[in-house]
């Protein structure tokens, strides 16, 4: 290991060289640790280096804690603090669109008692600002050569039980590394350990793994090691229950294949032309309702008088169930509701025959809103996770609808009609004020989306002759 090589790769970044400088001239022993040393040695930090984000972690002795005002006058930003001093979890952070850094102080003694107490060998490095020594963990060089995720110690998961979610997340985010078997049984083992933690933490690292680059393989090794089952015990009632002609798989196995085929449903509709730009806060809830979507099946399980399964209004149950589970995980009610819309709609377009009109099409756009394209993708996927014998027809009707439904949500004017007549035109019919009046509206509304009234005077025409007196 070229100890040297790696120091001025670490310091040729014009901000650690600052640090680095700033720290010598204070005489202050600030240490940079994890991550970005790993991403040094793994040359993940080289790639895209003008346009990634730069994430640092910092940490220094308690006793020197004056420097981090030197810090913020040397650099113009301003920490705000996260954690509890008393709890020992207090970290110093600044958040920028294209920076991040985390400063905290030593745990320990000295810089060697802070790296057995961190998560993972891979991140047990340590730089010293103002000395340019490495300090590391046993193992740490040889983990990342190996690319193998393995704890410090056999305290890690005790100290925080979070730490087996985010070895799933590394996992998922750096190329080709696995978990070592050791710690796979030790999260199976200590797995009931999640149950202290708050709803929130979880959820934050569940994010992570959803917004990586393979979010199926979290999914698999969530099942594998049981935490999908700890976290989310509403999934038990899927793993071995039976579906028709349309699925080949169980419901538990036929949810997981689809959170892998959102990829394959993107590049699809990539291939056909369209483009559906997704950010982090489409990818959450599209994620989610996939991995919610059919919690329902097993409340509403039934064989008819010729042993053919149905599974009547789950979407239903499958609203219900999920909404507990974001209640118990903290979730925002923006992406809640997100969420629940896509899964109490996400048969309306497998539902669909070859001999549906367009204007079904157009009221199922206006109902759905500004959700389309993630409904599609979410349609997609489902559709290409069940493969069932009819497939072929199956994809060629779901596939033709999506695209002709993605054609029609680029019409403004179905997504959201601009309103020809208002409360008070249907009230003029004396029409007392309530919910009649809403009904009303909602009918001109969809008549306008059909296409049926395109003006003012055709919808108070269309008004005085189904509603006057």
């Amino acid at each position: 290991m070229d100890l040297k090589k790696i120091k001025e790769d670490i310091l040729h970044d014009p901000i650690l060289a600052k640090f680095s400088d700033l720290a010598k001239e204070s005489n202050v022993p600030l240490f940079l640790v994890g991550g970005y040393i790993r991403d040094i040695l793994l040359g993940r930090n080289r790639k895209d280096s003008q346009l990634a984000r730069k994430d640092y972690d910092f940490t220094l002795p308690r006793e020197a804690s004056p420097f981090i005002s030197e810090m913020e006058e040397a650099f113009h930003f301003h920490f705000f603090k996260v954690g509890k001093n008393e709890k020992d979890t207090l970290t110093y952070r600044v958040t920028k669109k294209d920076l991040s850094i985390d400063l905290t102080f030593l745990q320990g003694k000295n810089i060697e008692e802070d790296l057995q107490r961190r998560d993972f060998t891979i991140n047990a490095i340590a730089l010293s600002l103002r000395d340019d020594t490495f300090h590391w963990a046993e193992r740490a060089w040889e983990d990342i050569e190996e690319k193998a995720i393995r704890t410090v110690s056999g305290h890690s998961i005790d100290q925080d039980p979070l730490r087996m979610l985010r070895a799933i997340r590394y996992q998922c985010t750096l190329d080709d590394f696995f978990i070592d078997p050791q710690l796979v049984k030790e999260i199976f083992a200590k797995k009931d350990l999640l149950g202290i933690l708050p709803g929130e933490r979880i959820r934050m690292e569940l994010d992570q793994i959803f917004l990586s680059p393979r979010p199926s393989i979290g999914m698999k090794s969530l099942y594998e090691t049981h935490l999908l089952f700890t976290l989310f015990p509403e999934l038990k009632g899927l793993e071995n229950l039976g579906q028709n002609e349309h699925h080949h798989l169980h419901v538990l196995n036929h949810t997981l294949l689809m959170i892998e085929k959102i990829s394959w449903a993107s590049h699809w509709i990539h291939r056909q032309g369209w483009e559906i730009p997704l950010g982090q806060d489409d990818l959450l809830p599209l994620y989610y309702a996939s991995l919610f979507h059919d919690i329902g099946k097993q409340d509403t399980f039934s064989k008819d008088e010729k042993e053919r399964i149905h599974f009547f209004r789950h979407e239903s149950f499958s609203c219900k169930a999920a909404e507990k589970i974001m209640q118990r995980f903290r979730f925002s009610n923006d992406i809640k509701n997100r969420i629940l819309h896509i899964i109490e709609n996400h048969m309306r377009i497998l539902n669909l025959s070859h001999e549906t009109k367009d204007t079904a099409l157009k009221r199922l756009v206006n109902q759905i809103g500004d959700e389309i394209p993630l409904l599609v993708l979410h349609t997609l996927a489902d559709k290409e996770a069940s493969r069932g014998i009819l497939s072929v027809q199956v994809d060629e009707v779901v596939e033709t609808h999506c695209l002709r439904i993605l054609q029609l949500f680029q019409q403004k004017d179905i997504v959201h009609p601009p309103p020809l007549i208002n409360g008070y035109d249907v009230m003029a019919l004396n029409v007392l004020s309530g919910p009649k009046v809403g009904e009303i509206l909602k009918f001109i509304r969809q008549k306008q989306v059909e296409g049926e009234i395109k003006t003012r005077m055709e919808a108070l025409n269309t008004l005085k002759e189904r509603f006057g007196s």
